[in-house]
């Protein structure tokens, strides 16, 4: 039976610890487990997964902080970092026994595993560490999560299974870089050897070492009966792209593949109700809103922007279009983000959005609202195909905003194309409004707000982040800095505090939803774990 209470937030993933012995893991309110695992056939020798996403590099230095490049899976299987998120984004360790922290927050001391060794037999030691994160800490090799290094003054060897990372300020957000993807460390003979094509030939300390790769199409891992943390369950995983959701599905339901990531909401009951099949639902990190352009005169009107929020009926969305797999938002943050506050949610309220809009001086004219000769007429960019239901989404936001006399216009972007037309110049923007689902791989709320909400430095230039919308507020900026630069917990979690609820009363977005994660594996297939973040993992033993 469908659950009821679907908890928040998306954000594209599950963590699949799929080997022996981690079943204990699992998250039995989000998980709807068939029958009694003891039953079931024996796992599976092989294991296949049927990704959304092609798998193109396995490279460390690719990983985004902002979702993630195809291969992250892949890579989690064949690297560890020193540390890794646990099921609620706490941490621990992996590759690091243990890790101390300075009172002033700026230097972090790693006591390293011994007897480690990467898959082509070097040694993991900490020069293998230091190598790879002085890597990470030049923008000019660490081409994706720059932005998240840049803190990070230096690394240094304290003896050969302990190092040293120094950080030019408190950074709130480490243990989560430390976690991220873009922490995986190779093995440095491999870098060495040809660091250009590195994600294509990975070499880490994982339980999978990679036997061939097809970029784009296929990806298989061989058991590695090294690993430190004992022998994985099976003996070759297989990562496969299947774009095609009801392709997924059918792969799954016949047995051609053991895993299924991406599942749309409309297939969920049909795979619940299906005795071979194990769905797994979970709260994720990625939120949802329509992007209001703040160069647009009428929308830099806070009371029009919160008339547009008071406009949308996200409950009915979420519980029809969505059928309950996502959950309104009552903040800018999904609630399992480090750092996230709850605050008062934009209940729908017809009747209050059109008095607003009257106050403001907007008064209906036949079907469309007008003032000094202006109609409230706006264009509304989704990228087709990019996020779950995205243009019928659209459409149903379109239909509720006209009935308080606002007039929305859906332009359909190619989704590759999608973010070219989002980061221009402010006198570029094409659009009025823009759906946008924001991705982090990392549970930091701070990172989050500072990408969307940091103010532009120069409105001639394209948004060095993610604040296409060129909200500015320098109050907002301010908190963010400080946040950024505090450790003690209360500090962190106050100061956040105050910048949400300055973005919140503000609506730089009609705010609606996270998603929860939808996945599902064959009954055969035990160990499942969801994390809230953007992949899949297959990687972890007990």
């Amino acid at each position: 039976m469908k659950r009821k209470t679907v908890a928040i937030i998306l954000i594209a993933a599950i963590l699949s610890c799929m080997f022996g012995g981690c079943g204990s893991k699992s998250d039995s309110a989000q998980t709807q487990d068939k029958g009694d695992s003891s039953q079931t056939a024996a796992a599976p020798k092989e294991l296949v997964y049927a990704q959304s996403m092609a798998i193109t590099s396995l490279d460390p230095a690719g990983m985004q902080p902002q979702g993630y490049p195809s291969g992250y899976e892949a890579a989690f299987a064949v690297h560890n970092g020193l540390i890794r998120f646990t099921e609620d984004l706490q941490f621990e360790p992996d590759l690091a026994e243990s890790w101390t922290t300075s009172e002033d927050g700026l230097t972090w001391d790693f006591k390293l595993r011994e007897g480690v060794k990467f898959h082509d037999g070097t040694p993991f030691n900490a020069d293998a560490v230091v190598k790879q994160y002085t890597r990470m800490i030049n923008p000019d090799i660490n081409l994706g999560a720059y932005s998240l290094w840049e803190p990070i003054e230096k690394i240094e060897k304290v003896s050969d299974y302990e190092v040293k990372i120094v950080t030019k300020t408190p950074y709130s957000a480490f243990l989560n870089v430390m976690a991220h993807g873009s922490a995986l460390i190779p093995s440095p003979t491999a870098v060495e050897a040809d660091p250009d094509n590195y994600g294509l030939a990975p070499v880490g300390t994982g339980p999978y070492k990679l036997e061939k790769i097809e970029p784009g199409t296929e990806l298989t891992l061989v058991r590695n009966d090294d690993y430190y943390e004992g022998t994985p369950l099976y003996e070759r995983v297989v990562f496969r792209y299947v774009s095609d959701p009801s392709a997924r599905i059918s792969a799954l339901k016949s047995g051609d593949v053991q895993v299924a990531d991406a599942i749309p909401v409309e297939y969920a009951d049909d795979l619940e109700a299906d005795s071979n099949i194990k769905l797994i639902s979970k709260p994720g990190l990625q939120v949802f809103g329509v992007g209001l352009n703040q160069k647009n005169e009428i929308l830099q009107d806070k009371t029009v922007r919160q008339a547009l929020n008071y406009g949308i009926d996200k409950e009915a969305i979420a519980k029809t279009l969505f059928m309950g797999y996502v959950t309104p938002l009552a903040g800018p943050l999904a609630q399992n983000t480090v750092g996230s506050a709850e605050l008062t949610p934009y209940t729908a309220d017809i009747e209050k959005a059109k008095t607003m809009l009257d106050e403001a001086g907007w008064k209906l004219n036949g079907d469309v609202r007008e003032k000094d000769g202006k109609k409230m007429e706006f264009t509304l960019i989704v990228p087709d195909g990019m996020y779950p239901k995205d243009v019928v989404l659209t459409e149903v936001i379109q239909s509720q905003l006209k009935e308080i006399g606002v007039q929305v216009t859906i332009n359909k972007v190619e989704k590759s194309t999608y973010w070219d037309q989002l980061k221009v110049p402010a006198d570029k923007t094409g659009y009025d409004m823009a759906l946008w689902g924001y991705n982090p791989s990392h549970g930091s709320g701070q990172i989050h707000m500072e990408n969307l909400f940091t103010s532009n430095a120069d409105e001639s230039e394209k948004p060095s982040l993610w604040n296409f919308i060129w909200y500015n507020n320098p109050e907002v900026d301010s908190l963010l800095t400080s946040a950024k630069e505090q450790v003690v917990e209360e500090e962190f979690n106050a100061t956040m505090k105050q910048a949400e609820e300055i973005v919140w009363e503000e609506c730089p977005y009609i705010w609606l939803y996270s998603n929860n994660i939808i996945s599902a594996t064959t009954a055969d297939v035990d160990s499942v774990m969801v994390l809230p973040v953007v992949f899949t993992l297959v990687h972890r033993v007990k």
